[in-house]
């Protein structure tokens, strides 16, 4: 087999020590892929002669060129490269920028910094996520324990006028809760002063990124004149998204499995049988609440969902709009919709037309569309109002259920609505449910949705939907999927199938 590492110009007289260094690791890894410094050049579509000159050490490549080398020899070798490797050829490309151009090493720098500002914003918010989730568990655990301990203390007396024996297992019980009330309000305040933490910390995160931001423009104006392009293309910026995602997604699992942890514990025992007893009939109050909710007059729920909107009590009025889009008949709810946009809350009837769109049954649904449409004449607010609505319904329901409703939508003519809800689930439907969609199907309807995601799907989107398909062992659609994004994406296809690899870890 032919050494072509021979076949490298060596390196040139005079090369600073630390661009040496750099291009001695360089040419290292470019012997390992076997390839003359043509062919490369003709893989990567670079010139030839600034490849040579890359390798040669007599002039500093941009980082996009080493990243494009880590990525052609991880193919080859089938396994990703050391970390500490990475790290040290990523270090003595900063050393061997700074001596030959201060300026571009400036650039690189708050490049690098931008990102490191940009990656803990994000850790950040999703910090402050785990947290707002975990304060809104123990709050609703906290609800239910204060009514349990109401219930559990008017049992009490009456039990002690009528058995006098069971009064001392019932005041066990209800000391029991009242400890773990105490319990849960207690880490109730500790949450809410590390959303507060996490806020700031967010905040302040924030104003980096924007600091960096303004210095990284002013010393690009600065270097452009004389300067190779410096911008990162898309390959290098989806590899840096797949590799911040892996981190976050990390930091994420350890947060959720530490506040599962801490609400693990069991419920005490002596207390079980009251609770048993409270539980096994909560769910039907409930149903039959929401039944009288969403039976009430027209006119007071009209006005309870534009009260809950005023007071900002988003709780209250999500419960309620979702009761109506249940319970209720489609006359009702578009009444209620046109009443809603009549005294000026147009996006309270947007949100009860979304809720209806995922609680209806199909065929109220198609009934509930067809007013919305009749009552503008086809007009745009319709229109607006039948798209929120089927946007709700392409992310909610399942599969099922939008294949029935689309070919129902086809008996109606309604094509338009048909291509929109398809549109939606390529574009924003989440990947294990788009990939549930693609296997139920017919194989037409599944090859023209395949189209749409290459077209419509956001780039960090799309390697857990491949990482779903693999998993429901749909071989023949990723294989066709795969296809055409190396076609239509070429740029982002080698990142996308790293982030897949991430994925499945």
């Amino acid at each position: 087999m032919v050494d072509h590492s021979s076949l490298l110009r060596p390196l040139g007289e005079g090369v600073p020590e630390d661009a040496a260094r750099l291009a001695a690791a360089l040419r290292e890894l470019f012997s390992s892929l076997g390839l003359s410094v043509r062919r490369y050049a003709s893989r990567t579509h670079r010139n030839a002669g600034a490849v040579s000159r890359y390798l040669n050490g007599t002039r500093v490549p941009p980082w996009d060129f080493v990243t494009e080398l880590f990525i052609e020899v991880a193919k080859q070798k089938k396994a990703p490269l050391r970390q500490e490797a990475m790290e040290l050829i990523k270090e003595s490309h900063r050393n061997a920028l700074k001596v030959s151009n201060k300026r571009l090493h400036e650039v690189q720098t708050l490049q690098d910094q931008l990102e490191e500002a940009d990656a803990r914003v994000q850790q950040a918010a999703i910090r402050e996520q785990v947290l707002m989730e975990g304060l809104q568990v123990r709050e609703q655990r906290i609800a239910e324990l204060e009514t349990r301990h109401v219930e559990l203390s008017a049992r009490r007396d009456k039990e002690i006028r009528e058995r006098e024996g069971t009064v001392a297992e019932l005041a066990l019980a209800r000391e029991t809760d009242s400890d773990e009330l105490a319990r849960l309000k207690s880490e109730v305040d500790q949450l809410r002063v590390e959303l507060h933490r996490a806020k700031e910390s967010s905040a302040a995160a924030e104003e980096r990124c924007r600091d960096l931001e303004e210095r990284l423009a002013t010393a690009e104006e600065e270097a452009q004149a004389g300067r190779e392009a410096m911008d990162s293309d898309r390959l290098e910026e989806a590899q840096r998204a797949a590799e911040e995602a892996k981190a976050l997604a990390d930091e994420l699992r350890e947060q959720l499995d530490e506040l599962k942890a801490r609400q693990a514990a069991p419920p005490p025992r002596k207390a079980a049988h009251a609770a048993d007893e409270y539980l096994r009939g909560r769910e039907d109050r409930g149903r039959e609440s929401a039944r009288k909710l969403a039976g009430r007059p027209v006119a007071v729920n009209t006005r309870e969902l534009i009260r809950f909107s005023v007071k900002g009590d988003l709780t209250q009025g999500y419960s309620l709009g979702v009761a109506i889009a249940r319970w209720s008949t489609p006359d009702t709810v578009h009444e209620i919709c046109r009443a809603l946009r009549g005294k000026g809350y147009p996006s309270l009837a947007h949100e009860l037309a979304g809720h209806a769109a995922a609680e209806m049954s199909l065929p109220p649904l198609l009934a509930f569309l067809s007013l919305l449409l009749d009552e503008d004449g086809g007009g745009r607010r319709g229109r607006d109002m039948v798209g929120r609505a089927l946007y709700n319904f392409s992310y909610f329901r399942e599969a099922p259920e939008i294949i029935t409703f689309m070919g129902m939508l086809g008996e109606a003519e309604w094509a338009p609505w048909v291509m929109e809800i398809r549109s939606n689930c390529a574009k924003d439907r989440k990947g294990v449910r788009l990939a549930e969609l693609l296997r139920e199907l017919d194989p037409e309807a599944a090859h023209g949705l395949i189209g749409l995601i290459v077209d419509l799907r956001r780039t960090k989107d799309v390697p857990a939907l491949l990482v779903q398909m693999e998993a429901l062992r749909l071989d023949a659609y990723l294989e066709e999927l795969l296809s055409r994004l190396s076609k239509q994406r070429p740029d982002e296809y080698p990142a996308l199938l790293d982030a897949m690899e991430l994925a499945r870890e």
